[in-house]
Formats: C-alpha cells, structure tokens, sequence
C-alpha cells in the first residue's frame, strides 16, 4: 500500500502541476462564471435579459409602454383601439412618415398602420424572438371586427365573448419521472463524463507509452509492483478528473446562486438535482471512468511511442463514443430496449444505467445486479491491465494489439 500510495500521489501532483490541467481549469471555469452572470450584466447595463418579457406579459400598474397607430380605414375607431389595450399609451399619427420617426426614436416601442379591419402593416426598429407587441395589437383587432360583425347581425357580442372566454381547465399528474425536468441536468453530467473520461484516458495512457518509450518503465518495474503503478497511475489521473470536473461544478452552483435573481430562478431545475441521481451518477461515473482507464493505461503499455497512442486505442474510442450516442438517445426514450441492455454491459453501463435512473423507472434490483458486474468488470480489468503493464515492458517494436496480449498472457 505505500508503493501504491507514493506512485499516487507522484502522478496526482504531476496532473496537477501541469499546465493544461490548471489552463483548461480556469478557461472553462471562467467561461462558467461569464456565462451565469450574463443576466445580471445585462441588467447593469440597463437592458435586462428577462425584465422585457415581464413587462409584455404582466405589465405594472398604469401605462407601460407606448404604441403609435395610423388609421388608413374610417371604419376603425382608435378609441376603440384604446379602450382595449387600457395598460397602452396609443399615440395616434396622421403619416406614415411621422409613425416611423416615432419608432426610429424609441419615442413607442412599435407603429401599426391599420389598412382594412382585417389588415394592418407593423413598424418595429429592432425585432427579436420574444417580441409580443404585434400579438397583442392583432388580438385586438380581430375582438373588434368579431364584435362589429357581430353587431351587424344583431347578435350580443357579450354573450359570445362569455362563452368563448371559458377556460379549458387542466391537470397534469407525472407517476413517474418528469422527464422534460430531468433531461437538461441529466444531459450536462453525461457530457462532463464523456469529456474527462476522452480527456483523461488519453492523458493515461500517453503518460505510460512516454514512460515506455524514454525506458523509465524498465526502472519502474523494478522498484515497485506493477500492479501499485498501473493502479497508481490510474486512480491518479481519477482523481484529477474528478477534482476539475468537481470545480467546475462548484464554480457553476456557487455562481448560480449569487445571480440567481438576476436568473429570476429559471434554471432551479438544473441545480436542484435529486440526492439519488447525484448518488447513482457518482458511484456508476467514477466506476465507468476507472474502467476505461485501467483499459486505456494498458493500451499505453502496449505501444513503444506516444505517436502510437492515437491508432492503438481507436477501437476503444469508438465502443465509448457508442456508449455515449446510447445514452443520448435514451435520453428522449429511456424505455428503449438497446439502453435496457446497455445497461448492464460493463463498456456502457456507467452512462446507460445512469439515464434510466435518471429519465425513467428502473427496480433496485437491476441498480444493483448492474452496479455488481460493473465492479467485478472494473476489479478484473484493473488486475488485467497491471498483468499486461507488465508484459508491455518487455515488448518493442510495432503496437501490440489487447487481444494479443490477452492471449500472451494466457500461454504463460
């Protein structure tokens, strides 16, 4: 234990002395940290990014905001107009000219130019996806031509309105898991997990082919067990994963909550994360990720120059990329039958039986019964890869592909 405890700590202080593990720390911290305070810059600055949205759906008390209208049909009456948007300031205009210097001003915030009771022209100065303004001035011109018509025909437009005005009442009831809740948390820390397990396992398994390649592996060998250097070695590059990712996480959380006003707590829903989620994606994550460590540290074994790292462990990184592509799309079905059995399979359970957890209903039992191969898998790959760590060290030349080096090891 204490060859293995000083081989730890060695290549834990190596991870995070290194220049990449502390550049990419920060960059993707400090873009965090921008990225959740955008709202309250904006609103520093006077141009809030959801105060515009308050104001359109629930105005305050007395006149808001200002609208100019231009009447080109004699059968529309602006008080009409008025008398329906109450919360308005209708600035009534005689041109076209002088309806769209008013909105090039900012003097209204939008012009209508009414054409025929059913037709109208709307001047805006800068539009975007949340602007409501023509909406709502539609809504009252289509109330006014129906109570005209209507009146026409003698019908009372109260009346209509009564029972056109009726709600559709409605209850939703979730048994299960809400899903459309879960999916956006559940997406982020599956990506976190595919990014350090990618990152780290090159990282693994470049160190030990650089080891192999300068011959500091030969020296290695002979001074400690192979199976406290494969493990140290691994747990290590773990354990620095997951203190970015953790930092990350913190940075996120910690920056959320002092702008959570400014966010008016519409993003609650990704930091309040169930603690059995959390639970479930700690224990399966870090038992994912060592597993393809072990696998990726004996890749690196098996390969006398770095240059060979990238060829060597492409399999590996297609069977996880498909591990990833599974669990995205189980994200939108997790009742599908692939992620059911994904889940149980030690190359996609981590992602897999987290979704299921996550997004749909799944028994303890098979929690379980998945969590048991996974750390059998995990405790069998580890003792592997310390075996062919071992073999690689008296093995040049070209790349040894794992198959072959299993059943090296099996002849002896």
């Amino acid at each position: 234990m204490e060859s293995l405890w000083i081989v730890l700590k060695f290549e834990l202080f190596n991870f995070l002395k290194n220049k990449v593990f502390k550049i990419s720390t920060i960059i993707l911290s400090l873009l965090i940290i921008i990225g959740l305070s955008v709202p309250t810059i904006m609103d520093a600055l006077g141009k809030p990014l959801f105060g515009e949205d308050k104001v359109d759906i629930m105005p305050s008390e007395g006149v808001s905001m200002s609208y100019g209208i231009l009447i080109e049909d004699t059968s529309i009456n602006v008080e009409d107009i008025k008398s329906m948007l109450a919360d308005i300031n209708i600035v009534a205009t005689k041109t076209t000219e002088e309806l769209s210097n008013l909105v090039n001003s900012d003097d209204i915030v939008a012009g209508f130019i009414v054409k025929t009771p059913t037709k109208y022209e709307y001047l805006v100065k800068n539009t975007g996806a949340n602007n409501s303004n023509r909406y709502r001035f539609e809504d009252v011109m289509l109330n006014l031509y129906r109570n005209n018509q209507l009146l026409e025909k003698g019908i009372d437009s109260n009346a209509v309105a009564e029972i056109y005005s009726v709600p559709i009442e409605y209850e939703t009831t979730v048994l299960g898991k809400d899903s459309m809740k879960n999916y956006l948390y559940t997406y982020i820390l599956i990506f976190g997990l595919y990014f350090i397990i990618m990152f780290y396992g090159q990282l693994t398994a470049t160190a030990v082919a650089s080891e192999k390649s300068n011959r500091t592996m030969e020296i290695l060998v002979t001074s400690t067990s192979t199976k406290s250097l494969i493990f140290g070695k691994v747990l290590a590059g773990a354990l620095a994963g997951i203190i970015q990712f953790g930092t990350m996480i913190l940075v996120a959380a910690v920056t959320y909550k002092l702008n959570v006003a400014a966010w008016d707590h519409r993003l609650d829903f990704i930091f309040n994360i169930p603690g059995n989620v959390i639970g479930i994606f700690s224990i399966f994550g870090i038992l994912g990720y060592l597993f393809y460590l072990f696998i990726y540290g004996a890749i690196g074994a098996l390969v006398s120059r770095t240059e060979d790292v990238g060829t060597s462990s492409t399999p590996l990184t297609l069977i996880f990329v498909a591990a990833f592509m599974i669990s995205m799309i189980g994200l939108t079905s997790p009742d599908m039958f692939a992620l059911k059995v994904a889940s149980f399979i030690p190359f996609t359970s981590f992602m897999a039986m987290f979704v299921r957890v996550s997004m749909g209903d799944v028994s303890t039992i098979q929690v379980g019964i998945s969590l048991l191969i996974l750390v059998v898998s995990t405790v069998i790959t580890g003792v592997f890869g310390a075996k062919i760590y071992r073999l690689g060290t008296l093995m040049y030349g070209n790349p040894i592909k794992i198959t072959k080096a299993i059943k090296l090891l099996k002849n002896r």
